[in-house]
């Protein structure tokens, strides 16, 4: 799933070399929270820090996702590429938990085109149905999530934003850009304290051997 972007720690990074153990051990205890977006040709990863604990590892490939190891594995060995690149965004803890549950979360509607929608309508029954996750529009390589809460209005996720804000620019909005899409995420609703930490049950010196093995064999 393609986010905004957050609060710019680096980007433009080619991780071909890092020591991902060394980097995710320095994220962990560095309590970091924000997420790691991984991009290659033939797919994106993307892994998501709260307070230090990696809740959440995606990674896409032709219309699949996988998660957890798998996702894990995919993307220490997509690092190996040299046309990869890592991206790395700061969130605000209470939006990292947002983002957390719509990642987790299930689509009501998915690639809607905004001309198509009756937006009205639609809003009017998200709060009748005291919706809680996002709205997730894209155009091109713009993204913005409108997020709700018990079918009230929570704020938006902006690029270069670290957290929620109320205020919006409608003028140009990605919503009104030509080819805008919509997608309508439910939130999986899990709280803060239930969001476990994958880094504490995982082998992760398996999981990068595993994958130099692959890139290994594919070389």
């Amino acid at each position: 799933m393609v986010l905004p972007r957050g609060k710019s720690v680096k980007e433009g990074v080619n991780p071909n070399g890092m020591d991902w153990i060394e980097v995710l051990g320095k994220l962990h205890d560095g309590h970091f929270t924000g997420y790691l977006n991984l991009v290659v040709t033939s797919g994106s990863g993307m892994l998501l820090f709260l307070r230090g604990q990696l809740t959440a590892a995606r990674f896409f490939c032709g219309g699949a996702e996988q998660a957890g190891e798998k996702a894990l594995v995919n993307i220490f060995s997509a690092s190996l590429s040299r046309q990869a690149r890592l991206d790395i965004y700061r969130l605000e803890p209470g939006l990292a938990v947002e983002l957390y549950n719509l990642i987790a979360g299930t689509f009501w509607y998915e690639g809607q085109y905004r001309e198509l929608l009756d937006i009205p309508y639609l809003i009017d029954l998200l709060k009748r149905e005291k919706f809680g996750g996002g709205l997730r529009i894209q155009a091109g390589d713009e993204v913005a999530l409108i997020l709700m809460r018990n079918g009230e209005f929570l704020g938006f996720f902006h690029d270069g934003q670290p957290g929620v804000t109320t205020e919006a620019d409608l003028s140009c909005s990605v919503a009104w850009q030509p080819g805008a899409r919509i997608d309508v995420i439910r939130s999986a609703g899990v709280p803060e304290t239930d969001q476990s930490d994958l880094l504490g049950q995982i082998d992760l010196i398996t999981l990068w051997d595993k994958a130099l093995l692959e890139a290994s064999q594919i070389g």
